[in-house]
């Protein structure tokens, strides 16, 4: 059913972390409405939001530690390496456990998908991120930012793959002039548009079960395959999308820290590297059965494993986010 629990992760080796309170919570605040009420998301940035900007933007979206501060020191070093006076911020979805000053917060899982927000209103994660680009979006005008960058690695990868998908704010932005670049790296699992998958399973019966696929998606995501949205709309929207992945090649142990290995996931490919590829696959095969254009970029990082800071770092990364050498 549409808005119903998101699914517990099952991995392949497990961090207690993800279930105690972040170390740091932002101590910048972006509002975000929506029909579900009003609430506040906690972020990190690299200069105060409210005040007058003019040069790039970027967003970093975390994993699943919500170590927001983490991510957004590792994308400011990324930035100097590639000589950039970018404005970065770091949007933090925190958990229950993080409970701060009245920012929205998630379930641990929940946020990952684009589910409700458990207090203090119901607003999807994917609506805070719409909000964010709203409020980010006069900043990348004033600064003539030929797009605003999204990235996310890990948890954040699976983020930005679901809401490159079926996220409204880039079309908002598109309508004034602006286009939105997502670049996703590393992710545990991704969205698939068809019920089709590269590995058989021997327990198929939630393969296709959001974040995976299209069955209960929450309430945020069109997903009637009846209606004017569903699996083929996000399909058209996603190829219509500035998207590149970004694979650290060494990112291909099977038992890897946070590796999710549900019946769900193991049916996307035997670890991230191999998952990326696979599904860069899937995208590209349904993109020429559908005869859509095929322009997402898939980047390789040799010698790169699954560490956000070394992903940001590295120079293929830094040119497609902040330009320069």
């Amino acid at each position: 059913m549409p808005g119903a629990a998101p699914p517990g992760g099952e991995f392949a080796i497990g961090n207690d972390e993800q279930y105690r309170p972040v170390q740091a919570v932002g101590d910048q605040r972006v509002p975000v409405s929506g029909p579900e009420g009003t609430g506040l998301l906690a972020c990190h940035a690299s200069r105060p939001l409210g005040s007058p900007y003019r040069g790039p933007v970027v967003v970093v979206v975390h994993g699943a530690l919500r170590d927001s501060d983490r991510y957004l020191a590792s994308a400011r070093h990324a930035a100097r390496l590639a000589g950039s006076d970018a404005l970065i911020v770091a949007p933090q979805f925190l958990a229950d456990v993080d409970r701060a000053d009245g920012a929205l917060y998630w379930g641990v899982e929940g946020w990952k998908g684009g589910y409700p927000a458990l207090e203090p209103a119901a607003l999807s994660s994917f609506t805070a991120m719409d909000s964010l680009l709203g409020q980010l979006a006069p900043l990348a005008e004033a600064g003539r930012a030929p797009a605003v960058v999204v990235f996310g690695n890990s948890a954040g990868g699976q983020f930005v793959n679901r809401y490159a998908a079926v996220g409204r704010g880039p079309d908002l932005l598109a309508a004034r002039g602006l286009r939105v670049r997502f670049v996703i790296s590393n992710p545990s699992t991704y969205l698939y548009f068809d019920r089709e998958r590269p590995v058989a399973v021997p327990d198929a019966t939630h393969v296709n079960d959001w974040r995976y696929g299209f069955d209960g998606a929450p309430g945020y995501v069109d997903a009637d395959p009846g209606g004017p949205g569903g699996p083929r709309r996000s399909l058209e929207r996603y190829l219509g999308r500035d998207v590149t992945l970004v694979l650290g090649a060494l990112d291909a142990d099977g038992a890897s820290l946070l590796l999710e290995v549900s019946p769900a996931a193991m049916a996307q490919g035997a670890n991230r590297f191999d998952r990326g590829l696979r599904y860069d696959q899937h995208v590209r095969g349904l993109a020429r059965a559908a005869g859509l254009p095929f322009r997402h970029r898939l980047v390789r990082l040799a010698g790169i494993g699954h560490t956000a800071g070394d992903v940001l770092a590295a120079a293929p990364t830094r040119q497609i986010i902040f330009g320069g050498p």
